[in-house]
């Protein structure tokens, strides 16, 4: 099976056609110098320079949120968001991959970001730096500066639960709300009827890969009453765990999966104010 097709709107142009949601080290090596895609490196600065896969821009998870309404950490506006996109050399006709060091989980957030924003034409790589290092594949300390593009946002509300968006659906009985926080925080306090799945359950601690073998997760999903007919919400507290779980589902082919922006951040700052309900069960 072909990973090329033919841009439309890029006469001669071929762009890669990504395997998933997550891709390996052995795909993305073939096409470094693939001229439609674009690598975001969400490490810190000081690593970044120590070194990173060439062609790879850096980005501080930070510039893509903000504080809305007193909240921090939430995703920027449309069109702030578009000119941090445009500054990395992200357009439409762009293939992202993104990596880390963290298993998978700020990048995820940089993924679930452009795809809230219309753009899934976007993956992240599995292993993340360690595993690209490990296996002794090409690797600079040379800064890489992307050429400017315009990023055009295309809001898909799929993919996000807005928290008005919440209380209207919460009585749905194919609804699921996850929280993917450690056990100690869900039990101090948690969105009413949400279930318990800490987000490194998803993930290998002998490992670096971004998720543990697909069929083991989705019996541990299933026994856990987490179907792929069902609508999922992940959250966490300030949505970045939260990203990670989701990345997970629609990778496992769970259709129907949002992440909550605000996360137990927002609900418990702003909600629990205007709701009474019991968030201890």
């Amino acid at each position: 099976m072909t990973n090329i097709t033919i841009l439309k709107d890029r006469p001669g142009v071929p762009r890669l056609s990504l395997p998933g949601l997550i891709v390996t080290p052995d795909w993305l090596v073939q096409y470094l110098d693939h001229p439609t895609l674009r690598l975001l490196d969400v490490r810190p600065p000081e690593s970044y320079d120590e070194g990173h896969i060439p062609g790879a821009s850096q980005v501080d998870l930070a510039i893509l949120t903000c504080t809305v309404n007193g909240v921090p950490g939430m995703l920027l506006s449309p069109a702030l968001f578009a000119a941090q996109m445009s500054r990395l050399g992200v357009d439409q006709a762009s293939v992202v991959v993104i990596y880390d060091d963290n298993w998978g989980m700020p990048a995820a957030r940089i993924l679930w970001s452009l795809a809230r924003y219309g753009h899934t034409n976007v993956a992240v790589l599995t292993g993340g730096s360690d595993r690209w290092q490990e296996e002794d594949l090409p690797w600079t300390s040379e800064p890489f500066l992307p050429t400017p593009a315009h990023f055009i946002v295309q809001p898909d509300d799929d993919h996000i639960a807005a928290p008005t968006w919440l209380l209207r659906q919460m009585d749905r009985s194919d609804l699921v709300l996850l929280d993917t926080r450690t056990p100690g925080e869900y039990i101090q306090g948690h969105l009413p009827g949400a279930l318990h799945w800490d987000w490194m359950n998803g993930i290998s601690l002998e490992g670096w890969d971004t998720m543990r073998p697909a069929e083991a997760l989705r019996v541990e999903l299933a026994d856990l009453g987490v179907t792929p007919d069902k609508e999922i919400v992940t959250y966490c507290h300030s949505g970045v765990r939260a990203a990670h779980t989701y990345l997970l589902l629609r990778s496992l082919g769970y259709s129907r999966v949002r992440v909550y922006d605000g996360s137990w951040l927002e609900w418990s700052m702003k909600i629990m104010k205007e709701v009474s309900i019991d968030h201890k069960t």
